[in-house]
């Protein structure tokens, strides 16, 4: 079924192709949407990235002379073969959130993303992507983290995105971002205590006490985390860690936004330093990465955020990347990279929250 925020005119007639089956001419009909008249003599495909939700293809194209300028090589986004993370894409509209994210919003968002040069969804709930190959921009790593200027960069990135859209909350052109009002886009309550025992039991033998521990308490008090943060809302990306950022000398460009939605834009911040870090280096360095994502803040024109409220804010997302780590894990498709990456992501939130005394925000 078609999700229910897919845009009007991006719902293509028949099947979208996977990678293996696009053809020239499917390219060329994308291309020409986005004002490129070009025939392709030439394609070829191979897989890259390792997305727990799609899957991601670089096209190469050699055009016929005469024709417009075009790219000599796309990078292609597509929906996942998993039936269970095609469940989870749907019941979310992560596809579609994509898709209207670089249809609609990209223009204004004032962080820097990939060009977009087509989309298409079909009826039963693929999609596709044509966007910039940004090569030899390399991918962050999970497990590697940032160096502390790429992560001065990103929180300054993350800044740019929620002060273009600050205070936009009940903007009713953007309630198609919206998802519950609650403390964490599309965290509910349900997601974590349904997700959290299964999680416990497949992973029994790797969890430390702090971790049971942690993951008990947030269950058991998920009815107060839950709740709506009283501060301004705006769009936030909601996967912000270096797995979804390209880098090179020059800038760091922001990828996957799929889980684009309304919220609290802490959440990008707590998410991006607890995760991207071990407890030690992130010690280090948390101060002043704050200092950096305020100022940008100040810098966009947003004047009207303490930060005495950023930090209370800061403190509450430091259970995200739990929630993250948990729920994602048993509600995508199972893979030896991500349960390395959704372990490492649940050492470090937890000490996030240690650190930050945060457990007892859940008994007020």
């Amino acid at each position: 079924m078609t999700s229910s925020i897919a845009p009007a005119g991006l719902v293509a007639a028949g099947a979208v192709p996977r990678p293996e089956q696009v053809d020239a001419a499917w390219i060329e009909a994308l291309l020409l949407d986005a004002g490129y008249r070009v025939a392709i003599e030439a394609l070829s495909v191979e897989r890259i990235g390792t997305g727990q939700l799609g899957d991601t293809a670089r096209f190469r194209l050699r055009y016929t002379p005469g024709g417009d300028p075009a790219p000599a090589t796309l990078i292609g986004k597509f929906s996942s073969t998993d039936p269970t993370s095609l469940e989870v894409a749907a019941a979310w509209s992560l596809y579609a959130r994509e898709v209207r994210f670089y249809r609609e919003l990209a223009a204004r968002a004032r962080i820097a993303i990939p060009a977009c040069y087509g989309a298409r969804m079909d009826e039963a709930g693929g999609f596709a992507l044509l966007l910039e190959d940004l090569a030899p921009a390399a991918p962050g790593d999970q497990f590697r983290g940032l160096s502390d200027g790429n992560a001065k960069r990103a929180v300054r990135e993350a800044a740019r995105l929620h002060a273009a859209f600050w205070e936009q909350g009940e903007n009713a052109d953007l309630a198609w971002l919206d998802t519950a009002a609650s403390g964490q886009p599309f965290y509910t309550a349900d997601v974590f205590r349904g997700a959290w025992p299964g999680f416990r039991d497949r992973y029994d033998a790797m969890l430390s006490d702090d971790q049971r521990r942690v993951c008990d308490a947030l269950a058991e008090g998920y009815d107060v985390y839950d709740r709506p943060r009283p501060r301004p809302r705006c769009i936030t990306h909601n996967d912000f860690r270096p797995d979804n950022m390209l880098f090179d000398d020059d800038r760091l460009v922001v990828v996957d936004w799929q889980s684009v939605a309304l919220g609290c834009g802490a959440v990008d911040v707590a998410y991006l330093i607890g995760g991207g870090y071990t407890p030690e280096a992130r010690r280090a360095v948390e101060p002043a990465l704050i200092a950096a994502y305020l100022d940008e803040l100040q810098i966009q024109g947003v004047r009207d955020y303490s930060p005495a409220e950023f930090e209370d804010d800061y403190r509450h997302f430091t259970f995200a990347g739990i929630n993250v780590a948990v729920g994602a894990a048993m509600l995508v498709q199972r893979t030896e990279r991500g349960d390395r990456m959704f372990l490492t992501m649940l050492d470090r939130h937890v000490s996030h929250v240690l650190d930050h005394d945060a457990l007892a925000l859940l008994r007020e």
